[in-house]
């Protein structure tokens, strides 16, 4: 099935400053929609719009041409990692897993350490999400986005933090999801045409 998010004259005030006006955007199915802008320019208050997490102060979003207020379907198909990893400090790296495997109602035990295993942290699995470093919360941050599909990441900054290794893994689950249908919109401080999604990619100016 093929999939769409819209947005139509959309319009974000913050601290009487207007961060952006009249913004269109559309994301299809298999695409990668970058957002570029300045600091301050309102990326990540776009995202939130886009999740439902921030109202606009005007314009609408959309998803398969249904306005997404109280839009539980997609709701449910969303998955959203902004700056802070959601991850709970005392619970271990893979009690962290098995809690949202819960949450999405896919219990799974035996899938987790593939989980991990992916992403290169393994070997941190019994380690409380406290201990680790950065780069490995933000790893173990995107293996959660394995344990069901979601047809939209929405992801902000995704590549902070992470090392070249962290980031190549990272860069090819975006990449998978791309290739299997799925959306993305993110931000990122540096351009990603020379990156893997870039046959996948789009650019938004903010």
């Amino acid at each position: 099935m093929s999939n769409i998010i819209t947005a139509s004259k959309l319009s974000c005030t913050r601290s009487e400053r207007v961060l952006f006006n009249n913004l269109e955007l559309v994301a299809h199915s298999g695409q990668c929609l970058h957002v570029i802008g300045a600091n301050g320019s309102g990326k990540s208050s776009l995202l939130r719009i886009l999740c439902g997490l921030l109202t606009a102060d005007q314009g609408s979003v959309a998803w398969n041409d249904k306005p997404i207020e109280n839009n539980i379907n997609y709701l449910e198909e969303l998955a959203y990692i902004g700056h802070k990893d959601a991850l709970k400090n005392e619970l271990t790296a893979v009690e962290n897993l098995l809690f949202y495997q819960h949450c999405d109602s896919q219990p799974d035990d035996d899938l987790k350490d593939d989980y991990l295993e992916r992403l290169g942290i393994l070997a941190c699995a019994d380690l409380l999400a406290q201990q680790l470093s950065f780069g490995q919360r933000r790893r173990l941050a995107f293996a959660r986005l394995q344990i069901k599909h979601y047809p939209v990441w929405i992801l902000d900054e995704p590549f902070t933090g992470i090392d070249h290794a962290g980031r190549e893994l990272i860069e090819a689950l975006c990449l998978g999801h791309c290739q299997q249908g799925g959306i993305i919109i993110l931000t990122n401080h540096q351009s990603l045409r020379e990156s893997s999604l870039q046959p996948h990619l789009q650019e938004l100016m903010l």
